[in-house]
């Protein structure tokens, strides 16, 4: 091997340094007429993340834009408290408010020490109690990791007419 083709040891290799993101805009934060910067904030507040990672700190958000629906819609880093959302042609509210929550409960959660450690009971409880003081979400049988589910309930809440006082 020559010098320049030689590999250094791992040891020797300097450290990654992640950099602080750039101030956004907040069209970067707009994905089907929901403002994820904001709804993350009020997410970060409910009950079931009170004493967690994520009332210490805000995570790292990225918005991700593709031509087409991704298979992965969202994921999570819970070791450097970041998470990336997809924005993909035809997304609804549901959709987007789903993986956001989605992906703040693994944040939360981290990896369990129990059988399919992602994807788990604890994961799984801790969703449906974050869809309930989220959105009133309730009695969904999220059987999969897919995204979807709640969505569908989502979308059906929000399709609902609501109820309007004259205060005058």
């Amino acid at each position: 091997m020559t010098p320049s083709t030689e590999r250094r040891p791992p040891e020797s290799a300097p450290p990654v340094k992640r950099q602080a993101p750039a101030k956004r805009l907040p069209a970067y934060y707009a994905v089907a007429g929901i403002r994820l910067d904001q709804e993350l904030e009020r997410m970060r507040g409910l009950p079931v993340f009170a004493g967690g990672p994520l009332t210490k700190k805000r995570p790292e958000l990225k918005v991700r834009r593709a031509s087409t629906r991704p298979n992965r819609v969202g994921f999570a880093v819970p070791a450097e408290h970041r998470l990336q959302v997809t924005a993909y042609p035809g997304i609804r509210p549901g959709d987007v408010l789903e993986t956001l929550l989605h992906e703040l409960v693994h944040l939360h959660v981290g990896r369990a020490r129990e059988a399919h450690a992602w994807h788990g009971r604890t994961f799984k409880a801790t969703l449906a109690r974050a869809m309930h003081e989220a959105y009133g979400v309730r009695g969904v049988g999220a059987r999969s990791t897919l995204h979807g589910a709640y969505a569908e309930a989502i979308e059906r809440l929000r399709a609902k007419p609501q109820l309007e006082m004259d205060l005058a």
